[in-house]
């Protein structure tokens, strides 16, 4: 079973999941993944998947220690993102110049399919929380919008979504990770929700 479940053969991706991940990467936005399944999916399933390169951080309940809806590993996302994060000030002089500003749970979408561990758990943690409705499961998603849930059949919805409720997208601008002065790789900035 362990062996099954640790290949290729039993997952699929959905075929929405690659394109919103290079939608995201193009724009600037972190991904990762907040899983109360095993390691595994982070070092195996998802490369093989071709998922793998363009997520930047996995946060996994086995190594927190706590499972979704816990309010502690939604936070431990949030530090497993923020490496990955344009969060510099570059406005101001002096010792305000390019201070770092921590990330902020509101900055954060988090996109599930589970009412409980990902809806409810991401708010109590106080991120935005869209969940998906793949199998077109009419009650249930019913039930999860009556609870108050952005309910969407697609990435491409929540891609939708994010312009319509005119939230702000991260950006890479002017922000690089560097190694001995040389740039290795990219930052992303953070998603907030624009209030008029």
């Amino acid at each position: 079973v362990y062996s099954t479940f640790g290949s290729h053969a039993a997952y699929g991706a959905f075929p929405d999941a690659i394109p919103f991940l290079k939608w995201a990467h193009r724009r600037g936005i972190s991904c990762g993944v907040i899983s109360n399944a095993d390691e595994r999916y982070g070092d195996s399933i998802l490369p093989m998947l071709g998922l793998g390169d363009d997520m930047q951080f996995f946060c996994f309940s086995k190594n927190v220690g706590f499972e979704k809806p816990h309010k502690k590993i939604f936070e431990a996302a949030i530090s497993e993102a923020e490496p990955w994060l344009c969060l510099e000030k570059w406005m101001g002089t002096g010792s305000q110049a390019g201070e770092r500003t921590p990330l902020k749970p509101e900055e954060i979408l988090h996109i599930g399919n589970d009412f409980k561990k990902d809806y409810v758990g991401a708010k109590e943690a106080g991120f935005h929380a869209v969940l998906l409705d793949r199998y077109d499961e009419k009650e249930l998603a019913d039930s999860w919008r009556e609870g108050g849930a952005p309910v969407f059949k697609d990435l491409i919805d929540v891609v939708e979504y994010l312009g319509r409720e005119q939230f702000e997208l991260g950006s890479r601008d002017r922000c690089g990770a560097y190694l001995n002065g040389n740039e290795i790789s990219s930052k992303y900035g953070p998603i907030r929700k624009v209030y008029e």
